[in-house]
């Protein structure tokens, strides 16, 4: 067989069966990154963004907030950004972070729960902001209850964990 021979053979592999083999492993590399995206948690996206060191503008039912994710537990993550400290929940925050060319870090140790991350607040009587629906609570958390917590400030307010979308303190 001469080498024109080859090269003829080679190219109907290509156009003829070869073209359809490359097409149908394309497409099967397709749908594993596919099915691989929809396997990712709103918290692995976020340790994503801090892993990268990403610029973070995030969208809330009380404003828009931009800085750096500091931590990503199972259902909140810690922004900061302009002298605030955000303490997110995961479902209540739209996240668009804007890629950095130079890392960020990996997960320190900290509270993996948002109501954990409470009980810490509870602890060191910190005075903070509670973001629940439109309204700001202040003061400091007297009880981080299983289901609410307990946060005084000028009065006594009751607060349904399942309303707070945001926790805001000054560092």
């Amino acid at each position: 067989m001469n080498s024109d021979s080859l090269d003829d053979l080679a190219a109907q592999l290509r156009h003829g069966g070869g073209a359809e083999m490359i097409d149908e492993w394309e497409m099967t590399e397709l749908e594993t990154e596919q099915g691989r995206l929809r396997r990712r948690s709103l918290a692995e996206l976020w340790e994503q963004a801090m892993h990268r060191g990403d610029q973070v503008r995030v969208v809330t039912s009380f404003g828009r907030i931009t800085g750096v994710v500091d931590f990503v537990g199972n259902d909140f993550a810690t922004v900061m950004g302009d002298g605030v400290c955000w303490e997110l929940r995961l479902t209540r925050a739209v996240l668009a972070p804007v890629r950095s060319p130079h890392g960020g870090h990996t997960v320190r140790g900290g509270s993996r729960t948002f109501l954990a991350r409470m009980a810490e607040f509870e602890s060191t009587g910190e005075e903070l902001t509670v973001l629940a629906g439109a309204e700001e609570f202040s003061g400091t958390i007297a009880v981080a209850a299983t289901d609410h917590l307990v946060l005084v400030g000028d009065r006594e307010t009751i607060i349904p964990l399942t309303l707070i979308s945001a926790v805001r303190r000054q560092t």
